[in-house]
């Protein structure tokens, strides 16, 4: 071993951590700081969901030596030593045997026989409540001996559990429109994508050439013979008019350019990608869902459903499915077009070759930019509760609306939506990982 490699390697061993310390230091030197930061912030929130609420139901009976019927008052107290704030309280007074009630202030919601409920909306650290209860006997003794029979109870929650109970809903909706309009969004966006990357048809001279001509007049026959004898076998459907004439005639005759898959998938791109996401979701849920079911109930006879949440999954799924449909174009015109020609060389069909060669490698270069529409998505998912789904974002304003806390609605709303996206991110950032091994 040479001067240098000794020399070299006795820096190595001094640069090692020679306690537990050190090597827990050094371990945090690798650890980013926007690691540390977002793992304050969770523990800080955690400490917010977790702290307890104490409440306590003391009775403070007066020494009296009653006599057989003799109704006295005593008062219970219920009071939250807290740290944090309690809701939902529900005391409940067991009487005791031979005991009567006669009256108590503030009265309870629920008086019988054998005990008392009062409802206590909330109740803050440190402070309490005195009811004044009045009961009888029917036989004499001490007033502290006689109610020593039974003990008040009481039930609670707090403030973060209760918004997270209330919220439960919420997330099972959003999670349900993420994943369903995401797998809209993917299928769309593979079609859309695989006709934007097809052969753009011809330009509009191309439509006066004479064999394009003779086929379009055909063409225009055809539709313009086949409606008019459905209009008279369907009486559902209008009669032919001059202006709908004119519409099918040019429908029928431009089909090859105007239903080329290019020019469709241009179309839904472009068109989609031009109108915000709010806008799309209140067009599908206010225009288009009242004329299909108007539509579907007048030709089948029957009211057709067709659910906000439906409308909602649609509205997300084609609106998203036009971003992921750039993405797709791109992953595919990424894969070098000499691997196209060389599987059409090896006797495989054009869908063939997508299908066998560019979509596989393709599907890897486009999965990170979709993990992040996936995410992307699930934050815009928020806009369905406009078409009143109980998503994450409806339940918090029902929430704050009932109890008017927006401070403590709104904050589980966001990390509930934090929560979330993290878990999405590390399920997408999982799947990269193993595709990225398996192609290795």
């Amino acid at each position: 071993m040479t001067t240098s490699t000794r020399e070299s390697a006795g820096a190595v061993v001094a640069e090692r951590p020679r306690s537990l310390g050190g090597a827990l230091l050094s371990s945090l030197d690798s650890i980013p700081w926007w690691v540390l930061v977002l793992a304050g912030i969770g523990v800080l929130i955690l400490l917010f969901i977790l702290s307890p609420a104490r409440v306590q139901a003391t009775r403070k009976v007066p020494s009296l030596s009653l006599s057989a019927g003799r109704a006295f008052t005593y008062e219970l107290t219920v009071r939250n030593e807290g740290p944090a704030e309690a809701v939902n309280i529900a005391v409940r007074e067991v009487l005791p045997a031979g005991a009567r009630f006669v009256r108590a202030e503030p009265s309870p919601e629920k008086a019988e026989e054998t005990g008392l409920l009062w409802q206590i909306k909330a109740l803050r650290p440190g402070l309490s409540q005195t009811i004044q209860v009045t009961v009888s006997f029917a036989q004499a003794g001490s007033a502290e001996e006689l109610l020593a029979a039974t003990q008040p109870s009481v039930t609670w929650t707090t403030v973060s559990l209760d918004i997270l109970r209330f919220l439960g809903l919420g997330v099972q909706v959003t999670i349900s429109v993420t994943i369903y309009s995401f797998l809209l969004a993917v299928v769309m966006g593979l079609i859309a994508g695989l006709g934007r990357v097809t052969k753009p048809p011809a330009g509009l001279r191309s439509t006066l050439r004479p064999r394009y001509a003779v086929f379009g007049l055909l063409r225009v026959a055809v539709v313009l013979g086949g409606y008019t004898v459905l209009a008279r076998l369907w009486q559902a459907l209008p009669p032919v008019s001059a202006q709908s004439a004119l519409v099918l005639a040019l429908a029928a005759y431009f089909a090859p350019a105007v239903l080329h898959p290019y020019t469709v998938s241009t179309v839904y791109v472009e068109v989609f990608r031009g109108v915000p996401m709010l806008v799309q979701v209140l067009y599908l849920g206010f225009v288009v869902r009242p004329f299909i079911k108007g539509a579907l109930a007048q030709a089948l006879g029957h009211e057709v459903e067709f659910s906000e949440f439906a409308a909602a999954v649609v509205g997300l799924g084609l609106g998203y499915g036009a971003y992921i449909a750039e993405v797709f174009r791109a992953g595919i015109q990424s894969i070098h077009h000499g691997q196209m020609e060389a599987a059409r060389s090896l006797g495989m069909s054009y869908a063939q070759a997508m299908r066998y060669v560019i979509l596989p490698q393709a599907v890897r270069r486009v999965l990170p930019p979709l993990a992040n529409d996936g995410v992307a998505l699930l934050k815009d998912s928020s806009f369905v509760s406009v078409l009143s789904v109980a998503d994450l974002t409806r339940q918090g304003r029902l929430y704050m609306s009932r109890t008017y806390r927006a401070f403590e609605s709104w904050n589980m709303v966001a990390v509930s939506y934090l929560v979330l996206t993290f878990l999405f991110s590390g399920i997408a950032r999982a799947i990269e990982r193993r595709m990225s091994q398996s192609e290795r």
